[in-house]
């Protein structure tokens, strides 16, 4: 049996279902081999970077493993940026990289580069996985796939590559004489001491809050979350990266706090006594750049498979349990809550009244009327979706952060990106590995006209496969946010962040119709309920321009403050912009008062 046709069987036994890729010559035997394997599909992107992408979010989507094909040389290094993205969301990705013939490498020659196209792949990408290797023999493939797998899919998940050169490809192996991999010894006992202190702690407290994080659908445990809800009736939030675990209509859900999140849930979050978090790496556009001000009345409980993301925090906390979620959540939903009837009323009044008092749809962005305002817009579009739509927001700047803020989640849509990195271009191939992953439900994109321009290309792998993939994309003249940042702290000198300032866009509809979209557009508040619903009944891949107003950006949000020496300070969560009258603020932070 080729080895080549080994590895493509040993991903479709997996259960991957399509593989991301772009041909080469360095990798031309595993091409071939993807190209007859009946079980598997492959997906022609036309970038790299695209591939990688389109295989990180289909990971995020299945709950299994995500897979790329790429040549040696800039194959690899093109897909870079959706291995970072899958190493810092936890997303297994399986990288399969052809490589020089063995005979043609580097080695210990001292010279740059020996083979054609050649770059030794794996000290590039050791940084950005958690196993990375070059097979050098042929007998050692079922090992090196093995362990690969099992790395990517246990503990805490994340990507590994595998980097195969061209000789090794083609050479023909007996599987039967193939040897394997045994894990070692990995479970660790549950810290049941731990898990009844949590209990304790949350029984105890008057003002308790449980905030989940990507950890808990990693681990499997929405179910045993809803238990652990139901049974303590806590007060609940939620990370961008688990908006969709809970409708918004929750009488228990309270909102995404954050320095860009929900004004309500960020004085719910610094007036609790008990902070629960489950899975979340708190990471700082989460806690505002401040770690000792986070949850700063609460005894925090931190639960996290990695125990460096609970050691980095600089606060004090009660509880840290490094252990699976998968484990301790069902372990808390077991534990007993006894409290006295209507002890935490007054909490829970005060957490209703925090979300009906802050709306993230406030009057005055229903006052536009030259533009569309982007938060009412998500609004609208979250009144038509329904709950079998997957919501792909942009990963980077205003479309990401305002979809968050204004969208109102129903219980089974899907909601995902890759806001961890952060960056431009993931939208489109984004999309593409999600509506592939659902098996072609109905998914919406979210874009910006300047992120929209980085990876576009693959308009024509979603058009040429139907993909009923509507893309909305909010016309505002450029980079938004970086056009915000530019007038917040320099005076509004723009450079390279809209048209006046160096920036080229193109005409969007025109390049989407020429790749096959139907293209629809909105300009004012008027029609945008009309067009919005029949850009989401069109048939096939659909392109939408939205003229949103230039100078939105997420609100609220914190805001840093530059001091007289040049350095910068972060404003606390409960002190978002725009600022409330300092009384208001004072009177909401009953915990100051308790």
């Amino acid at each position: 049996m080729r080895l080549s046709d080994y590895v493509m069987a040993f991903l479709a036994q997996r259960g991957v279902r399509h593989v991301f890729m772009l041909p080469g010559g360095g990798c031309m035997h595993l091409v071939d081999a993807l190209g007859r394997s009946e079980q598997l599909e492959y997906i022609a992107c036309l970038h790299e970077q695209a591939s990688s992408i389109a295989a990180e979010s289909y990971a995020q989507h299945t709950g299994g493993l995500g897979a790329v094909l790429v040549t040696t040389g800039p194959g690899g290094t093109n897909t870079v940026t959706g291995l970072a993205a899958a190493w810092i969301d936890s997303t297994p990705v399986l990288f399969l990289s052809g490589q020089v013939k063995r005979s043609d490498r580097i080695g210990t020659s001292g010279v740059r580069q020996m083979g054609s196209q050649e770059v030794d792949i794996v000290p590039v990408v050791t940084p950005l996985t958690k196993y990375a290797v070059t097979v050098r023999e042929p007998s050692e493939i079922r090992f090196v796939l093995e362990k690969a797998y099992h790395l990517a899919m246990h503990g805490r998940r994340g990507p590994v590559w595998i980097d195969i050169p061209l000789d090794v490809q083609a050479a023909e192996i007996e599987p039967a004489e193939l040897g394997g991999y045994t894990p070692g010894e990995t479970d660790v006992p549950l810290d049941t001491d731990a898990v009844r202190r949590i209990a304790r702690m949350l029984s105890e407290a008057k003002r308790p809050v449980i905030l989940a994080g990507n950890g808990v659908r990693a681990a499997g445990a929405e179910e045993a979350l809803y238990a652990l809800r139901e049974k303590t009736g806590i007060p609940t939030l939620l990370t961008w990266k688990t908006i969709d675990l809970l409708d918004a209509d929750d009488p228990l859900y309270f909102g995404c706090p954050g320095g860009m999140g929900h004004r309500a849930a960020n004085f719910i979050l610094q007036n609790a006594d008990a902070l629960l978090v489950l899975g979340s790496r708190l990471d700082s556009s989460l806690t505002a750049w401040n770690h000792r001000n986070f949850g700063k009345h609460a005894q925090k409980m931190i639960v996290d498979i990695d125990p460096a993301e609970i050691d980095k925090l600089d606060m004090e906390i009660a509880v840290r349990l490094a252990a699976d979620l998968r484990a301790v959540l069902p372990a808390l939903a077991a534990e007993e809550y006894p409290r006295r009837a209507g002890e935490r009323d007054a909490w829970q009044d005060y957490c209703v009244r925090m979300r009906e008092k802050y709306p993230a749809i406030t009057a005055e962005m229903r006052t536009e009327t030259a533009y569309i305002d982007p938060h009412v817009f998500v609004d609208e579009l979250s009144r038509q979706m329904t709950a079998e739509d997957i919501l792909v927001p942009e990963s980077s700047g205003a479309a990401g952060e305002i979809t968050y803020q204004a969208l109102r989640v129903k219980y089974g849509q899907k909601v995902k990106n890759a806001a961890g990195l952060g960056s431009m271009g993931f939208g489109v191939p984004y999309a593409l590995g999600a509506c592939l992953a659902n098996r072609g439900r109905r998914t919406i994109l979210i874009d910006g006209d300047g992120a929209f321009q980085l990876n576009i290309q693959e308009l024509a792998t979603i058009a040429a496969r139907r993909l009923p993939i509507k893309i909305f994309i909010w016309m505002n003249g450029g980079y938004a946010s970086i056009m915000g940042t530019q007038r917040n702290f320099f005076g509004g000198n723009y450079v390279a962040a809209n048209a006046e300032s160096g920036l080229a866009i193109p005409d969007i509809g025109a390049v989407a119709a020429a790749y096959g979209c139907k293209v629809f557009s909105m300009n004012t508040p008027a029609e945008m309920p009309e067009v919005i619903g029949e850009a989401l009944a069109a048939k096939g891949p659909v392109l939408c321009l939205v003229s949103v107003t230039p100078t939105a950006t997420a609100t609220p949000r914190t805001k840093a403050e530059k001091l007289p020496n040049g350095s910068m300070i972060s404003k606390p969560l409960e002190e978002m912009w725009p600022y409330l009258p300092p009384e208001e603020t004072a009177a909401n932070m009953i915990a100051e008062d308790a």
